[in-house]
């Protein structure tokens, strides 16, 4: 009885809300579309991730496909061990990072808590008593594989079960510090003083802790005697490329998983004391950039890794967005310059950027300046000493993905006066930036889990343990991850009304799902109407949150007019979510890119695709049935302009009529498409 009671409040509420006005008019217009959603996720590095709890919490709950880990390269004994590397000055035997048994010597051995180094031949110095080992990288990389070590992580394999329930699954990678001996010093000193870390003023790179701190990556490309490979001497450059492609061909091996994406740096000029390094100028991470490629190139196993990058800070200001002092390159000029080098702009498939304002620990985002500038650039200076005339990422055809954020207070209004844009609310308003003004096709968060000294959940994380879904930070985050699946593509909405509404729409071509997002942001209700195309006599669902009451779920049909008219109490977030009545591909309206011929045509067996490119892409194959049902897709990549053929083998198709499209992943647009007919 109290469940019928229950279902008929939340009936009635529904059938008033269809009938009454509204003060915001939103229309969703599914065939006009914006970019691809590839999916959402976070980082995660400590011993949840083998734990079942984190499991389903971060797959059966709130649906993330991606995740993303830490690429320092992990170094077997003696090159890991702390004894060799620092701080040697804590007077045990014990392998302890914060043993504090030596009082009488708290600064080491050079007066100093850790130990600094100036270049590759300075890392093996004597210091304590001891000498740095250096694994020098052979020229085959099958031999380089024995000097690094993996771990199992539950996430990834958890993963690669789920991939087809979860509509894909993308592992991706950051580089914060490549191996210690490849990095030279950047000229900087360490800022702070604390015990047990390094003292003030210590020249970077140093190593802590097992930590390889700061520095930047040494490019000139001179060869070093102390990289001499049994072969000839190799620089320091060369050592880099070869341990990168070596530790992420035994990271795949070992978790028997294909790295979607890698940036070669995360937050490229963000030294600090944990594992980092720094590229403050285009040319040195453009240099960088292209010996990846290249060596990645040589290797079957890592050819279909895609580079990402810069992964520069978003900032708060214009010179967040190009250049500070020093020089120090910024994420507008790292990408100017990238595309004036033909082979750096190839190596780069698509760009990424971090949430933070300057500092890297503030969440940034909730302003759409930073996401336009980063989207459009700008034609006038907007700031002394900045130039104009300045092209955003969307001038070069490539997608953005924001690769990390965090920094937002636990509860879900904070703070409790003023306005509320700095905890779980926060997190549903930085999405929408990034998605809309920012037009982000992945958002990731930091990491997923997190507790502070007293246990709660941190700035840092969106949910921990004992939290679990009820964390007002998961919960803001799980009203785009759940039900935007990866390959939904935003579509326009156009809103009327009330400019405190926030509203993003998205659909799935392949499932036919509507999924439309609302944010109120004011401290008063505001009404809606929404028209959903399509979707008339449909089942939709909406989930509603505010504060202490998340993840409300009601459900409802679409009246005839496909029209639904929601209450928005203040402060809330709304997700509404239903399949529409089509059910076969929309009808592109652009001017195809190629023709395609298809042979035999009608086929049994196989069936040979060609189609032609007027520029170096990848290429994304897809074929529907007769319903619009996506049943075979590929990415086809690293394609050159010209000419192309793909055979694909059509003994599981059953016999009937498929729809065949050509997509160009780095701006989505229609390629070809074409009828294939199977006997």
């Amino acid at each position: 009885m109290k469940n019928l009671l229950i279902q008929s409040c939340i009936l009635l509420f529904w059938t008033y809300n269809l009938t009454s006005q509204s003060n915001t008019v939103i229309r969703v217009e599914p065939n006009t579309k914006h970019q691809i959603i590839d999916g959402f996720g976070a980082h995660q590095s400590d011993a949840s991730i083998n734990q079942q709890w984190f499991l389903d919490l971060f797959y059966q709950d709130i649906e993330a496909s991606i995740y993303r880990v830490d690429l320092t390269p992990k170094l077997r004994a003696p090159y890991s061990d702390l004894s060799y590397n620092s701080p040697w000055f804590m007077g045990s035997s014990v392998k302890s990072v914060f043993n504090l048994e030596d009082p009488a010597n708290p600064n080491g051995p050079e007066n100093n808590r850790v130990r600094t180094y100036k270049d590759p031949a300075d890392y093996t110095r004597v210091f304590g008593g001891r000498r740095a080992p250096i694994a020098v990288m052979k020229p085959n990389i099958d031999s380089n594989l024995q000097f690094f070590v993996y771990s199992a992580n539950s996430v990834i394999s958890e993963g690669i079960k789920r991939k087809s329930a979860l509509g894909d699954f993308k592992l991706i990678g950051s580089i914060w510090s490549p191996l210690p001996w490849v990095k030279v010093s950047s000229g900087n000193l360490y800022p702070e003083n604390w015990w047990p870390g390094p003292v003030i003023n210590s020249p970077w790179p140093f190593i802590w802790g097992g930590n390889f701190a700061g520095g930047k990556l040494d490019v000139s490309n001179t060869p070093l005697a102390v990289f001499h490979d049994g072969v000839a001497n190799t620089s320091s450059l060369t050592q880099f490329a070869r341990s990168t492609a070596a530790y992420i061909l035994g990271y795949q091996r070992f978790h028997k998983v294909n790295f979607y994406a890698i940036s070669i740096q995360n937050e490229l000029n963000f030294e600090v004391f944990y594992n980092s390094m720094t590229y403050p100028l285009s040319s040195q991470y453009i240099t960088a950039l292209k010996v990846i490629r290249a060596e990645f190139n040589k290797h079957p196993e890592l050819q279909n890794i895609r580079i990402m990058g810069p992964e520069d800070l978003l900032g708060g200001d214009a010179y967040g967005m190009w250049e500070y002092g020093g020089p120090v390159h910024k994420n507008l000029q790292y990408l100017s310059n990238i595309a004036n080098d033909p082979l750096a702009s190839q190596a780069v498939d698509f760009f990424c950027v971090h949430g933070y304002a300057n500092d890297g620990v503030t969440a940034a985002g909730s302003n759409p300046q930073q996401w336009n500038w980063w989207v459009n650039g700008w034609t006038t200076s907007p700031a002394a000493g900045i130039p104009a005339n300045v092209k955003g990422f969307k001038s070069y055809n490539k997608k953005s993905w924001m690769t990390e954020t965090s920094g937002e207070n636990r509860d879900w209004i904070f703070p409790k006066t003023g306005f509320p844009g700095g905890g779980g609310l926060g997190i549903g308003i930085r999405i929408h930036q990034a998605l809309v003004n920012g037009l982000e096709s992945a958002w990731i968060y930091w990491t997923f889990s997190d507790s502070d000294d007293a246990g709660n959940v941190s700035d840092h994380g969106l949910t921990n343990q004992a939290t679990a879904a009820r964390s007002p930070k998961y919960v803001a985050a799980k009203h785009y991850f759940k039900f935007i699946r990866p390959n939904a593509s935003r579509v326009n909405l156009v809103q009327t009304g009330n400019a405190s509404v926030l509203s993003s729409a998205y659909f799935h071509d392949s499932t036919k799902v509507n999924t439309i997002v609302l944010i109120n942001t004011a401290s008063t209700s505001q009404t809606v109407e929404i028209t959903i195309p399509n979707s008339a006599n449909q089942i939709f669902k909406s989930y509603t949150s505010r504060e202490n009451l998340y993840w409300q779920e009601s459900t409802f049909t679409i009246p005839s007019t496909n029209k639904i008219s929601l209450t928005l109490t203040p402060y809330s977030m709304h997700t509404v979510t239903g399949k529409s009545n089509t059910t076969s591909f929309k009808n592109e309206e652009v001017a195809l890119e190629s023709v395609m011929s298809i042979t035999p045509n009608p086929c049994n067996e196989y069936a040979d695709i060609q189609f032609s490119l007027q520029e170096n892409t990848n290429v994304q194959l897809q074929i529907a049935n007769h319903l619009g049902q996506v049943v075979y897709t590929r990415l086809l990549q690293h394609l050159g302009t010209g000419n192309h053929s793909y055979q694909i083998n059509t003994n599981e198709f059953p016999s009937g009529y498929y729809f065949l499209r050509l997509t160009n992943e780095k701006n989505r647009t229609l390629i070809a498409s074409s009828i294939l007919v199977k006997n």
